[in-house]
């Protein structure tokens, strides 16, 4: 299964600064986006590496680059279907960024997405749009801004539609 994991606020913002826009206020949303995860392929792009500083743990780490580069624990390639082919586990997940999620999209089969219930004026990098008519909503879990939380937000997982 090949699958997306983002969260995006209310104008599909996903970073600013090489960051996410809410920084560490979702926690919820963090353990979620390690239980999704754990045990699978993670895919991403150098910048999203780079703001994350290590491998994820429990993972298999797979970075597309332009400029291939070495660091512990991470498979670097220079395209998403190289990604594909070196993928060693039957779940791979896209963690991002913003380029990664446009090319992938078409690709998946799942998207696990976060709808942060915050607009970010700041942001600089987009979750694309995802076509409706493409997708089946098949699961929604709402989560209230709490003492741990900043946000309220609802996770949605989509299945690709039968075409």
């Amino acid at each position: 299964m090949k699958a997306i994991v983002v969260a995006i606020d209310k104008m599909n913002g996903i970073g600013a600064d090489n960051d996410l826009l809410w920084q560490r206020d979702l926690p919820t949303d963090l353990q979620h986006f390690r239980e999704i995860t754990a045990g699978g392929t993670v895919i991403m792009g150098r910048k999203t590496y780079e703001s994350i500083g290590r491998a994820l743990p429990s993972r298999e780490n797979i970075v597309v680059t332009r400029t291939p580069f070495e660091a512990e624990d991470i498979i670097c390639v220079t395209s998403l279907e190289e990604a594909y082919i070196k993928a060693s586990r039957e779940n791979i997940y896209v963690i991002g960024g913003g380029q990664i999620y446009t090319q992938a999209l078409d690709d998946m089969d799942r998207l696990y997405i976060t709808y942060v219930d915050a607009e970010f004026s700041n942001a600089t990098v987009y979750f694309p749009q995802i076509a409706c008519e493409n997708w089946t909503e098949i699961l929604r879990d709402h989560h209230d801004a709490d003492e741990k939380n900043k946000y309220g937000f609802d996770w949605v997982t989509y299945e690709k539609a039968a075409e």
